[in-house]
């Protein structure tokens, strides 16, 4: 349910909730949305990024038709491929994998259950956790696992076996390599989404980095040239959430006393972030 400001004096006054959205109707939803209100969309896949031989940022992209798309600013939305912030720009990654060592998932859709629960379900497995996501049209299932542990079909069979109804796509793989850009804004170009930083979906933290960024970038929008304390500032605040959530995510991690398994182990025994060594302490001391 959602609050109810009408009765001040309870607790669902200010109750927190959330929603579930189809990623895929709701994307669809606010493209329809920029384009009624004067964004531009142009299919199509780059296979030359042009640089600007004065000032080396970019000047251009060159689509596979043939097709040159020019600007002065450019937002690098491309995924784990990051093809201008990192593939032309070489800013380089910072892989966080010693702390968050699960580096694969198989996704699933099934047909929705009659009866569906109000929240995402997460369970820890052996080598990792499924994940449980109820919408009204389907249920998203997925297994978010380390593969030195276990294999990809070893992940695969139970996620199957285990589904609420019929199995509506094949599974699907991702790989992955938690970690964030060195810089997620260079020159004239700021990477948005997983093409700055991937953290395992534990937390469900990659729409809420999404938000950050744009906001952050909406602030920090240049007028003119991109002024480099601007940029690092921008580099600076996001760096920080990263972090943050980073240190959020491996405590789920590391503050568990399981013996049954060697994921549970490793990450138990493993060394941790200074900062989270802090954060722990604090707690410890002072609750």
């Amino acid at each position: 349910m959602r609050p109810r400001f009408d009765v001040p004096d309870s607790p669902l006054a200010d109750i927190a909730y959330a929603f579930h959205f189809d990623a895929s109707l709701y994307a669809r939803y606010l493209r329809r949305y920029a384009e009624a209100r004067g964004a531009k969309r142009i299919e199509g896949r780059v296979v030359e990024v042009l640089r600007d031989g004065v000032s080396g940022d970019i000047a251009g992209l060159v689509l596979a038709s043939g097709q040159r798309v020019e600007g002065e600013f450019f937002v690098d939305c491309s995924g784990f491929r990051a093809r201008l912030i990192e593939e032309e720009f070489k800013t380089g990654y910072e892989d966080w994998s010693h702390w968050l060592p699960c580096d694969r998932a198989v996704a699933v859709p099934c047909a929705s259950a009659p009866r569906l629960l109000p929240y995402t379900r997460s369970t820890a497995r052996s080598a990792g956790w499924p994940w449980r996501i109820p919408l009204q049209y389907r249920i998203g299932n997925g297994y978010v696992f380390c593969s030195r542990f276990i294999s990809e079909d070893e992940a695969t069979a139970p996620l199957i076996a285990n589904l609420d109804g019929e199995r509506l796509a094949e599974p699907r793989p991702l790989k992955f390599v938690t970690g964030m850009r060195r810089k997620a804004w260079h020159r004239n170009c700021v990477a948005i989404g997983l093409s700055s930083g991937f953290l395992e979906p534990l937390e469900s933290t990659s729409i809420q980095l999404i938000q950050s960024g744009i906001s952050r970038l909406l602030h920090f929008f240049p007028t003119s040239v991109p002024s480099e304390p601007d940029i690092a500032e921008y580099n600076r605040l996001m760096r920080r959430e990263f972090e943050h959530i980073r240190d959020f995510v491996t405590l789920h991690y590391h503050a568990q006393q399981r013996d049954d398994a060697p994921l549970w182990r490793y990450c138990r025994e493993m060394s941790i972030p200074e900062s989270l060594k802090h954060k722990m302490a604090l707690f410890q001391t002072q609750g």
